[in-house]
């Protein structure tokens, strides 16, 4: 959990330039869900790593300010601009490129920002940018159609069953979009994911 310099700073960001704090926080809270399920399965992240991946979901959509064309590339410059208190110069490009890469495309070592990261950061940063992109697609409509979810990981088939919790019968335009951005996730932690609701 973010100490309290950290959140003070990311939600005076978050004020400053945010324009759906309810999705924000759904996201943060489905990112979060899912990194904690995936715990000592998938991953072995710190809580330090935790911090970057909420920091990130918070102000993944910041560059909307600016404009909605390109605003996963705005919000990471405004969040470079910003550099919010209480983190080192990497943590703020970490923070930064796992907004830049909640949409459009997957890192690539032609992308300025990502190429000058060094290798070991370059990994984490994928990794986090991968549940933040997961997260953003679960709350498509903006609705907060999933209330909660849990996770099963199958060993030998290497699928993850990503069990969703509803408060409506149809969240398509969820699934559809999950469906669509669930790519570096499998890539990242080496799975596959299939989805079953409750």
């Amino acid at each position: 959990m973010l100490d309290t310099t950290k959140l003070k700073s990311i939600l005076f960001v978050l004020r400053k330039y945010e324009l759906d704090s309810d999705h924000s926080n759904q996201v943060k809270k489905l990112a979060l869900t899912l990194f904690d399920k995936t715990k000592g399965v998938l991953h072995d992240f710190s809580d330090t790593d935790r911090d970057l991946l909420e920091a990130g979901a918070i102000l993944h959509d910041i560059g909307y300010y600016t404009s909605a064309k390109g605003h996963h590339k705005n919000s990471a410059k405004i969040i470079k601009e910003e550099k919010p208190d209480g983190f080192s110069d990497e943590e703020i490009e970490i923070i930064a490129n796992i907004a830049r890469y909640h949409r459009g495309k997957k890192p690539k070592e032609n992308h300025e920002n990502y190429a000058s990261l060094s290798e070991p950061t370059k990994a984490l940063t994928r990794k986090l940018s991968a549940f933040v992109r997961f997260a953003d697609a679960l709350d498509n409509s903006h609705l907060s159609l999933v209330t909660d979810l849990d996770c099963i990981y199958d060993i030998y088939s290497q699928n993850l069953f990503i069990l969703l919790k509803l408060n409506m019968p149809d969240c398509s335009l969820e699934i559809n979009k999950a469906q669509s951005k669930k790519d570096l996730f499998e890539e990242e932690f080496g799975v596959k994911i299939k989805f079953r609701f409750e």
